[in-house]
């Protein structure tokens, strides 16, 4: 006689349940790997459609010499890459698919506010930012540097030293541009925080974030000096700045250096510090970049004086007086977010 041996009804359930909870633990992670993978692949081939529009560029001496603005680079990088679309950054939200994301830290961010350099995590480009939509969809925000290196036509290039996408599709000509890029749409997260995964990658050091990218004080207020803001020529009655910025009582001086310290400040979506603001400041015990020149503030001096009022601050003395709107070599400090 032969036996025949086989499973029971409740040993086949038992496996069965094993194997789909050991299906619902590692289903998630699989995806999620799947999932990178993809949107990897989709980061370095953006990577490599601009290094190679810029190699385009280089052959063509093209690069030989910086781009005084992100506007202009784009002016000539759009006639060597596919670019569907194209918003400048007063519409920058337009060239991207979700109007906020989440941030570095966490936080929502309106990428509408990502308006420059400074906005992506580089406290010294205040120059605006460029938003394009390739071909393929791919939403980029980017910006160059004024001071990018220069490459002519028969200069050696070199492979990048960061991977993008786990593969070297980059090179040294890309060193003066960054850019944030998202590289599946709506489909989300639409996040950039640190520590998770994510589908905003940033080239070159760019990210969303709403920190600080100046000197944050103890009451939390964000600090910005610029350096050689101009002037605004306030004796033209007709153009916009004048309006905008030489009032409510405009000087007559070509040579506005007041005006043009506000202007300065209202470009990085930052203000020019009433006297009060700039008093608080200058007794601020972070605020270590004090000088003995006078730093303008926002209040005037008077209602018929082309005059502002100033500090001017030496260790822990402030002293306070009117300037002249058109004296140039005063410090300027911008405040806000």
């Amino acid at each position: 006689m032969t036996k025949n041996f086989g499973f029971t009804l409740a040993e086949v359930l038992i496996t069965l349940g094993i194997i789909g909870v050991v299906a619902a633990v590692s289903m998630p992670i699989l995806i999620q790997n799947v999932n990178e993978r993809v949107n990897a692949e989709r980061e370095a081939n953006i990577a490599f459609k601009i290094n190679q529009a810029m190699e385009k560029m280089r052959a063509l001496g093209l690069l030989n010499a910086s781009y005084g603005t992100t506007e202009a680079f784009v002016d000539e990088l759009q006639n060597h890459l596919k670019i569907a679309k194209r918003c400048d950054s007063a519409h920058i939200a337009e060239c991207w698919p979700t109007p906020t994301v989440i941030d570095t830290t966490g936080e929502e961010y309106n990428v509408s506010d990502a308006k420059t350099g400074k906005d992506l995590q580089f406290k010294d480009r205040t120059t605006n930012n460029v938003g394009i939509v390739l071909a393929d969809g791919a939403a980029i925000i980017l910006n160059y540097d004024q001071n990018a290196p220069t490459f002519d036509v028969g200069d050696a290039i070199s492979a990048s030293k960061d991977a993008v996408g786990g593969k070297f599709y980059t090179t040294n000509l890309t060193a003066g541009l960054a850019y944030v890029t998202d590289v599946n749409g709506r489909k989300g997260p639409n996040s950039q925080e640190e520590g998770k995964r994510n589908d905003i990658r940033s080239f070159n050091g760019a990210k969303f974030g709403t920190g600080c990218a100046g000197t944050k004080t103890n009451n939390g207020t964000c600090v910005f000096q610029v350096q050689s803001p101009g002037y605004i020529n306030c004796g033209d009655t007709t153009s916009d700045d004048y309006t905008k910025y030489c009032g409510p009582h405009p000087s007559p001086y070509t040579n506005d250096y007041w005006a043009g310290a506000k202007k300065a400040c209202d470009s990085m979506g930052m203000k020019l510090p009433t006297f009060d603001e700039l008093e608080s400041l200058m007794k601020n015990e972070t605020w270590d970049s004090k000088s003995l020149n006078y730093y303008w503030s926002s209040t005037e001096y008077s209602s018929y004086n082309p005059i502002a009022y100033a500090m001017v601050a030496s260790g822990n003395g402030r002293n306070t007086g009117g300037q002249i709107k058109g004296n140039s070599g005063r410090e300027v400090l911008c405040v806000g977010k």
